[in-house]
Formats: C-alpha cells, sequence, structure tokens
C-alpha cells in the first residue's frame, strides 16, 4: 500500500503547486505505514511531525500545524481500508541482495540500473498492470516506474546517494537524478510500445545539465510478437544514451513434461 500512498501524496502535492524537494511525499508515506491505517488521527499527526524536512521551508505560505493535520485526515479518508497491494509484494526483498552485489563491485549508475531491472522483472512486473491478460496497463505507468526507482535506489544506496524525481532542466523536467556524491546521472524512463521514445528528450537534457552521458530506461510492455532489438547505445549530439529494457510483458512459462 505505500506505494499508492506515495503516488496519491506525489499528485496531491502536485495539483497543489507545492514543491517537494527532499522526497517529503515518501516520507509520509512510510510513515503512515508505520502506524497503521488503525491509528488515531492524533497518532498519525505526531508521526508526521516528526519527520525532518525542508518541505514547510519551501513552501513558506503553509502552516505545518495545519497541514499536517490535514494530511493525516486525507489519508486516513482514503486508505481507512487496508489495500493489499499486491503488485509491490516483495519489492522491498530485493534491496538486501542487490546491497550485497553491489558492495562487490565498482558501483556505478550502470550497475545500479540493472540491479533494478534485475528486482522489477522479479517482482514488480504486475505493478505495471490492471490485466496483463487483456494488455490494460494502469494509468500513468512512467510515474509507477519513477516511483520505484526512487524508492529502490534510496533502499539500496542509503544515505550515499541522492535521488532526485522530477528535476528541473531547461524548460522540461528529468524524470530521475541519481548522485552517488559527484554528478547527477541522468535517467529518463518511458513506456516502450511500438516505437522507440525518449532519446531526443533526453539529449535535450544533457545538452541543458553539460552531461556527455545519459540512461534510457525502458519498460518493455510490447508482446513477444511486436519486439524488436532495441540499440544498447543512442549516439547524439551531446554524447551517448545507454538503454536499460526492463521486461514487464513477459511469455508465461509453461509447465513441461517431464
Amino acid at each position: 500500500m505505500i506505494f499508492s500512498i506515495q503516488r496519491f501524496l506525489e499528485d496531491y502535492f502536485e495539483r497543489r503547486g507545492l514543491a517537494d524537494a527532499d522526497q517529503y511525499a515518501i516520507r509520509v508515506a512510510n510513515a503512515f505505514e508505520r502506524v497503521g491505517v488503525k491509528a488515531s488521527q492524533e497518532a498519525m499527526v505526531r508521526e508526521i511531525r516528526r519527520l525532518r524536512t525542508v518541505f514547510y521551508h519551501r513552501n513558506r505560505y503553509l502552516i505545518r500545524e495545519d497541514f499536517e493535520a490535514q494530511l493525516a485526515a486525507t489519508l486516513r479518508k482514503r486508505f481507512k481500508k487496508k489495500r493489499n497491494d499486491a503488485s509491490f509484494t516483495g519489492f522491498g526483498r530485493s534491496f538486501a541482495p542487490a546491497r550485497v552485489r553491489l558492495r562487490g563491485r565498482r558501483r556505478s549508475i550502470g550497475a545500479v540500473l540493472l540491479e533494478f531491472k534485475r528486482a522489477v522483472e522479479a517482482r514488480a512486473v504486475d505493478a505495471f498492470w490492471d490485466s496483463r491478460g487483456k494488455q490494460l496497463m494502469r494509468s500513468r505507468p512512467e510515474k509507477i516506474a519513477q516511483a520505484l526507482l526512487a524508492v529502490f535506489a534510496k533502499g539500496v544506496l542509503g544515505t550515499k546517494g541522492v535521488v532526485l524525481r522530477e528535476m528541473a532542466s531547461g524548460i522540461g523536467f528529468v524524470d530521475v537524478g541519481i548522485s552517488f556524491g559527484g554528478a547527477v546521472h541522468l535517467i529518463e524512463l518511458k513506456i516502450l510500445k511500438r516505437q522507440l521514445t525518449g532519446a531526443s528528450q533526453l539529449a535535450a537534457y544533457m545538452r541543458t545539465e553539460g552531461r556527455t552521458k545519459g540512461w534510457l530506461l525502458l519498460i518493455d510492455a510490447r508482446t513477444a510478437p511486436e519486439r524488436n532489438a532495441v540499440p544498447v547505445r543512442i549516439d547524439v549530439r551531446p554524447g551517448s544514451i545507454t538503454t536499460v529494457v526492463i521486461d514487464v510483458n513477459p511469455l508465461v512459462p509453461h509447465a513441461t513434461q517431464g
């Protein structure tokens, strides 16, 4: 349920024009998950009040005490009945093995994204579908991918990494930026259906940010007959883009006779 809460809060803040510079939506979602849906309004407010954030500094017109009470009431009303979001069940169990594998090699954004691909394909395929049998994706699947990547990166990198979502760049917004203390790696996420998209958009962000490398994560929702090869590297004017294809529409394995 935590991912549903996070997405709701991010949309809620966006509709109200509130800047979320330090992932306050994720922190509130975690707080709500900790106390549980049966907690009282007072308990929920106390848990939110413990959060350290620059959210209210960036949105100075908000009165923190009033807004926290409003957040608690809104969340309790919307999520008052516990919902088991099976699409995300077990996704968090991917973090610890990924951390171990990453410690065994030189940390790189490429390694982190390949671990993310591994985690999604193993435990979060259904996060993108209302009905995979009918080929009906959930609304705003790119936002789902953003949320998963942000949570995964924070879970794997901890305090050693900084994860930025919807990072302003020129007249647009980079989907996700990840830093290990140095430069921010630019990551664009796209749903891959028929045609490859996102390269020109990412190239524009690379040019604006003065970067020669970018990463294009493709959530591959194509059926088997629609699939053709995706280039691993795309050369653009600012430099090169590396693609990472995540298969969220795999073939169902058939039982074999032994």
